[in-house]
């Protein structure tokens, strides 16, 4: 039944019931024959259907209205900011305008998140570009330089992986967004000594390139997604190995983990740091995603990034997660 219906009904009984009763008492005291009795009833049933109806439909007549704007609203085409709840024909109720009021906030909330999700994704597509680009440059010199020494050579292929590396690390951190905003992490139980470990390798030849000593302490187990947690974690590491002096360090705890190095330290605070494409010194950050995602991945497991200090002098990020304890 529709809340039109159901409000004509109540309406309309409200209006018979005194009625019915009159007419019943009236009747059980002789006061006068049934049948004009029965016929009054009638006659005020058909009258309090037909105002309960009226009445019912004055009362809903803004909500109408509102719901006829929503649907518009829901059929116009064109861009997210340019959408605009129509004028009411009359001014509604304080309830209905008061429900205008928020269905209006909503809508510019959505406007304003649209707006920062394209400038997001138009940053992203502009940061992915200028690597990819370098790589292209770089491949069709090669291509064409055929008195390249050897040494030469090297220095721009280098150069090319590097550029690559980073158009990774961006295609890496989006994949990892994209995960967190599809779905919650699923939890395990990890090793967080073993998960570092398994980082180092990977990153012990980059390491040894720039003369750095790549290093892992404590034990310590946590509740997590693995991949995710290996992406924040990449991200802390790979931004100490840039900005690092001599050494590198990852500190392991139950529930944490954190990573120190013997740099300049961070040069903006870990709030300015962390919006993505905001970047706070030469490539700090990849793009701006690297500190960004490692938030992310640290609030989604109920968890948080932040800074520490460091006997070493330089930066110190601190991953904070839930304990394998807190089960």
């Amino acid at each position: 039944m529709s809340l039109r219906a159901r409000l004509a009904l109540v309406i309309a009984l409200l209006a018979f019931l005194p009625n019915l009763v009159l007419a019943l008492t009236l009747g059980l005291m002789g006061e006068g024959p049934w049948l004009p009795l029965v016929l009054w009833l009638l006659l005020i049933a058909l009258v309090s259907g037909a105002v309960g109806y009226f009445l019912a439909r004055s009362l809903l007549r803004p909500l109408e209205e509102l719901t006829r704007a929503l649907a518009y609203l829901s059929v116009k085409e064109g861009p997210v900011n340019a959408l605009r709840l129509p004028a009411p024909k009359e001014p509604p109720p304080m309830e209905i305008a008061l429900l205008r009021a928020r269905f209006g906030e909503l809508l510019q909330r959505l406007q304003r998140l649209m707006e920062a999700r394209e400038a997001f994704y138009g940053a992203l597509a502009h940061d992915l570009k200028t690597p990819l680009l370098s790589a292209i440059r770089a491949l069709e010199y090669l291509e064409r330089a055929d008195h390249l020494g050897r040494e030469k050579r090297v220095e721009l292929l280098l150069a090319l992986r590097g550029e690559l590396f980073q158009a990774h690390l961006l295609v890496e951190n989006l994949l990892a967004l994209s995960r967190l905003e599809a779905r919650t992490p699923q939890r395990e139980t990890l090793n967080l000594r073993a998960l570092a470990e398994d980082l180092l390798l990977r990153y012990r030849e980059e390491a040894g390139r720039r003369g750095l000593g790549l290093t892992v302490e404590g034990v310590g187990l946590a509740r997590g997604e693995r991949l995710l947690l290996e992406r924040a974690l990449a991200n802390l590491l790979d931004n100490a190995l840039r900005h690092a002096k001599t050494q590198v360090r990852i500190r392991v705890e139950e529930g944490a983990l954190q990573v120190e190095d013997d740099g300049e330290g961070l040069p903006l605070p870990l709030e300015a740091l962390a919006q993505p494409f905001r970047q706070g010194g030469p490539n700090r950050g990849s793009a701006g995603l690297g500190l960004y995602t490692a938030k992310r991945v640290a609030e989604a497991h109920g968890g948080r990034l932040l800074t520490c200090k460091t006997p070493l002098g330089g930066a110190c990020l601190r991953l904070e997660l839930p304990s394998a304890k807190e089960l």
